[in-house]
């Protein structure tokens, strides 16, 4: 059983931590789409892009990603690069080139972890054999454009199987999109264990004790109510410091918090050695989110044995084991994550409950891991591929 894994950049925290397990268990080739668009994500910087488009071996376009050997098979890891100016343009043909790669190759399964691009469309030529990993049941607030409901409307049309991520939306995205129940796979995330092969950049680390908001900065994060209940933190516990990494654009003027001492607000990309940094020091994240699918921020930090506060929207509860992992409080409630964060900082005795509870059920025979994971997609994999399966045309053609 041959697989083809199609991942995304923005998504590569995941994609490599799921494939570290799971290339152990089943014959996986991991493709990457990088654009201009499309060059920094979690794991991967790139500065420069491969100046040919195509189909390549992912070390030979990119000899710096040779790095990632160390928890990945990178012989069969490629990119399909798209470069130069109307690269949109290009792009159509670079997924022609793709399509081609995936038939001569004779695959068995295709996984992709997110709805194609309109210059992606061609791949649901191969429908029969793709399940495709929905990270977000439902649009975030303030993403639910037009060109977004066209890809999750061709997606969910012309893609036979699903994995989604958590049970809270599950019977809603049924419903919603009209799918029998035997489309949809049950799975989940589990620590992004990519991050312990990171460097950590402790000169990013503040002296005084703090707490930490990560992430791209969105409407649906509820960062201004982090921001708001941090100023009643500080009459109560003044010594502790918020840092906010991550970049984005605020829809909300952050001037009057930007100004505080105790408020760190570091609006930019954050490179994964600051973050691993920041994540490991901090005393717990907050993750104030207004909705929610699932959080890899929340993974991020479980890595880490490090507790959260997270409010209780989408499938927030069920990654925090409804309260064992973490703190739960309302959300859209600065009072609520005022009193949930003065909880923790005055229980040393919970926060170390929490880490322990993490490094119980996500080591790597944990129920929750990712080998635990692999293993049951594997099965999923192994039921549609002894399944007949019928291409919608045949090519003979080598990239």
């Amino acid at each position: 059983m041959k697989i083809a894994y199609i991942g995304k950049i923005q998504l590569s925290d995941a994609d490599l931590s799921y494939l570290n397990s799971a290339q152990k268990l089943s014959d996986i080739t991991y493709i990457m789409e990088v654009t201009p668009r499309f060059m920094k994500g979690p794991a991967y910087n790139i500065g420069k892009i491969y100046p040919h488009s195509g189909v390549f071996k992912a070390t030979e376009a990119y000899p710096e990603f040779e790095k990632y050997s160390r928890i990945i098979d990178v012989d069969k890891f490629y990119v399909v690069n798209t470069c130069g100016k109307f690269w949109q343009l290009k792009a159509f043909w670079t997924n022609f080139l793709l399509l081609l790669f995936l038939i001569r190759n004779k695959f068995d399964v295709i996984h992709l972890t997110w709805p194609a691009n309109v210059y992606e469309f061609i791949i649901y030529m191969l429908k029969r054999k793709i399940i495709l990993t929905v990270h977000d049941p439902f649009p975030h607030t303030g993403l639910d454009t037009r060109i977004v409901r066209l890809r999750r409307k061709v997606a969910f049309r012309c893609v036979p199987h699903f994995i989604i991520l958590n049970k809270a939306q599950r019977e809603k995205f049924l419903s919603f999109y009209h799918l029998p129940s035997s489309a949809v796979i049950d799975s989940r995330l589990s620590c992004y264990t990519y991050l312990n092969m990171v460097e950590q950049d402790m000169t990013t680390v503040p002296e005084q004790k703090y707490i930490l908001f990560a992430g791209k900065i969105s409407k649906y994060k509820g960062v201004e109510y982090l921001l708001e209940a941090m100023k009643k933190v500080h009459d109560t516990f003044p010594d502790i410091k918020l840092v906010v990494a991550g970049g984005g654009k605020y829809h909300f003027d952050i001037s009057e918090y930007a100004a505080l001492p105790y408020i760190d607000i570091r609006n930019r990309f954050i490179p994964d050695e600051e973050l691993v940094a920041l994540m490991n020091k901090t005393q717990f994240m907050v993750c104030p989110y207004t909705d929610a699918t699932q959080s890899g921020v929340i993974m991020s930090s479980f890595t880490f044995g490090t507790p959260v506060i997270a409010t209780r929207v989408g499938g927030l509860p069920e990654m925090l084991g409804n309260g064992k992992y973490g703190m739960l409080v309302k959300e859209k409630d600065t009072d609520a994550l005022y009193q949930g964060i003065c909880s923790l900082l005055s229980d040393e005795e919970q926060l170390a409950d929490y880490r322990k509870e993490i490094a119980k059920d996500y080591t790597s025979d944990g129920y929750l891991s990712w080998k635990t994971i692999a293993e049951e997609l594997r099965e999923s994999y192994l039921q549609m591929a002894s399944r007949k399966q019928t291409l919608c045309f045949t090519l003979n053609y080598c990239v």
